[in-house]
Order: C-alpha cells, then structure tokens, then sequence
C-alpha cells in the first residue's frame, strides 16, 4: 500500500485547464495537447458571447467540458458558475486560467491544494487593461501556484525582474500564438512593388483598437493615395464608418466585417503591403506577420497585450509614437515608398512566426512546464 503523500504516477495524473471562454484560435492548442495527452487531458470552459465572431459557440471534441457562464457578483467580480464541481484529485495538474476578478478561481486553487493537486497559473503579466493594483493582487494570487505560465518570454524576463525574490517555482513563456499551417499554405510570395499601397487591419473594431488614429492618418496628404482593408466588427464600426465619411475617406476603405474563413482572409490580405494596428496589439500582431506583412504599432510597450513580444521595429516592422496620429501619417508614408526594405521585413516577418509564436511551439512548451512537475 501507498504511504499517504506518495506521488501520483506520471500516467494516472490528469491536466485539467480552465478557461472563462473556448475562443476559435484557442481549440487548435487544445487539440493537439489531447493528442499528446489522450484522456488525462481535459478544459473546462463557458459559452461566452462577448468575443464575437471569435467565440467558438459549440465543439464536439472529447476533451471539452462547458461551463456555465460566469455570473457576477460586485464590484465587477465574478463567479464561474460550475467550476467549483471541476473534479481534482490526487496528483492533477489544474492549468488556470489567471482572472484574479474570477473568483472561482481562488476556490479552485484552494480545492487543489486540499486534494494534492499541483496549480500552474496561465495568464498576462502585464497587458494594456493592467492596473498597478489590480497587477499587485494578481502577483500576490500567483505565489499560491506551483508555477506560472505566461504569454511570453518577455514577460518572463519582466517578471523575474520585478519578482526575482518570489521566483522559486517554475517561470515559463508560451509565446502565444495562432494555428499557422493554413496561412503558410495561402501565403502569396511578398513582391512590395507589385503590391498595391494597402494596408490590412484584422481584428475585433473597438476602442482597445484605437481604429480612428488610423483613419486620422490616412487623411493626411503623406497618405492620400493609400488605402485600407479592414477585417474586423465591433461596437465601433458605425461610428468609424461615419469619421471616414467626415473625412473625405470612404472611398479609401473596404469594411469586409468579420470573417473566420482563412482563405476569404488571405485573398484580402495577399494583396496587402503593410499590417498596422494603432491601437492595443494583441493575437492580430501574429495574424499580420505570418502572412509575411510588416507591421506597424505604436512604441509603447505597457499599452499593448503581451503578443507585442514579436515585434522588432527595423526587423519585422516600425513603430510609431503612441496617441499620435502625424507620426503614424509619416510612418506609413516613409516605410511604404520602401520596397527593398519592406521585402526585408517581409521575410523577417515569416522567420518570427515560423520559430515560435505558433501553435506547435506553444504545445511544446506548454508540454514541458507541465511533463516538468509529474
């Protein structure tokens, strides 16, 4: 007979993932994640709508379990309805999701170390949404872990910078990023200057996207023969729609809506010379730059999402000063007339996702972290 306390088996242990939604982008991760780990693999997530397009409304996959939708409770907290019932024992690896306003969460984490299940935290270390506060109380919670898996290398590094002396469990980055495989297949070759002098924005038209300093900047003379595609809908839409008409540019732009469809996607974008985003860059970074286009976003890190991580201003793209609409009018301008520098970048822009910020590699290392604390 086992003494009380003895491991678990690697085999017998199981790696239960929490999510507060199944985006579309996510399911490929957890795919094959199943096929590495077959049944002990399983995420437990709720049907959510605020993610639009976006939000994976069903899956029939094996390894899905829903939840029901968070309900909150005050002062912008909230509760997973279901969690609490997320089965854990002995030796389980619990991958949560890091929401320290979910305070299921905290039940979870509780529950866990009852059991003698093992806790990796999964989640920013510093987005455009963080507070100084609200960061505090998060860093606090993720002591409670038994490692932390963050977005990105680079917020691995600002982490252990800032947390050096609460660094003792296991510190790793995923380099967040999308299923790659079908751009790479649709992906034209990038000849700058046969391209025509259009920009792509792809992703979700609210305020986080700051799309109105684009269509600021578009108005300018620097800018005036070049045009706009932008996928994407939101609550935002309308109002963009009626500023490009106020300033005389409706005719620069294609609102192609949202679209999940890759090729619909790539006919837009293989005809493209520049990805820009002028707002909070996130996951549309890693979109843009595998299809080979170089991007354009602002210069201040703290007031991005974590995925900023894979841009290289001078390698895969430039940026532009932050809020301001002239050096975004002038960037565009100057890197535009640049052919051989743009092909440069191009091929830049394939290298970045082609090594990391994509779904392989991101099982990969999540596959390590977690196969590191059986």
């Amino acid at each position: 007979m086992k003494k009380a306390g003895t491991p678990v088996p690697a085999a017998t242990s199981r790696i239960v993932v929490t999510q507060p939604a199944l985006p579309l982008y996510r399911i490929p991760l957890f795919a094959r994640l199943s096929k590495i780990y077959g049944e002990r693999f399983t995420v437990y997530a709720s049907r959510q709508s605020e993610l639009g397009a976006l939000n994976a409304k069903t899956t029939a996959a094996s390894w899905f379990r829903p939840l029901n939708p968070a309900r909150p409770i005050l002062c912008k907290l909230e509760w997973q309805s279901g969690a609490l019932a997320i089965s854990l024992r002995r030796g389980d690896i619990l991958v949560l999701s890091g929401q320290p306003r979910t305070i299921s969460n905290l039940a979870l984490i509780l529950k866990a170390k009852l059991v003698g299940a093992r806790v990796v935290w999964w989640g920013h270390f510093w987005s455009a949404t963080s507070r100084p506060w609200r960061a505090t109380i998060r860093f606090w919670i993720m002591r409670l872990a038994d490692a932390i898996l963050f977005y990105t290398d680079q917020e691995v590094d600002e982490y252990q910078t800032q947390n050096a002396r609460h660094s003792s469990v296991p510190v790793k980055g995923l380099n967040n990023g999308i299923e790659t495989d079908q751009i790479v297949a649709l992906r034209a070759p990038y000849e700058a200057s046969r391209r025509p002098r259009d920009l792509l924005f792809i992703g979700r038209v609210t305020k986080k996207a700051e799309l109105s300093l684009l269509l600021d900047a578009l108005s300018h003379e620097s800018c005036i023969s070049v045009t706009l595609d932008v996928i994407g809908d939101g609550d935002e839409a309308e109002v963009l729609r009626n500023r490009a008409a106020q300033l005389g540019i409706s005719d620069r732009i294609a609102w192609h809506g949202a679209l999940t469809d890759e090729p619909q996607i790539a006919r837009i974008a293989n005809k493209c010379r520049l990805f820009v985003y002028p707002g909070s860059v996130g996951l549309s970074l890693i979109h843009g730059l595998t299809y080979g286009l170089p991007a354009i976003v602002h210069d201040d890190r703290w007031q991005h999402m974590p995925e900023i991580a894979a841009h290289r201003p001078g390698e895969n793209g430039s940026a532009f000063r932050f809020g301001n609409a002239d050096a975004l009018a002038n960037t565009i301008s100057d890197l535009i007339k640049q052919p051989d520098q743009l092909v440069r970048s191009s091929t830049e822009a394939v290298k970045t996702t082609a090594k990391t910020f994509n779904v392989e590699d991101m099982a990969r290392r999540f596959c390590a972290l977690v196969d590191g604390l059986e």
